[in-house]
């Protein structure tokens, strides 16, 4: 079950950063923050020495 949920974060925190990707001049800073934060847990969480 962690595993799912840490491939979910992971997916999720992909997403964040595509959408903090500058488009027509607007930058959104704090999507790209959790999006690596969300990245940051999923790793952990799939680490076996954390298991």
């Amino acid at each position: 079950m962690k595993r799912i949920a840490s491939i979910i974060l992971l997916i999720l925190g992909m997403y964040m950063i595509y959408l903090s990707i500058p488009s027509e001049g607007v930058i959104m800073r704090p999507p790209m923050v959790s999006g690596v934060a969300f990245i940051l847990i999923g790793l952990v969480w799939l680490n076996p020495k954390t298991a």
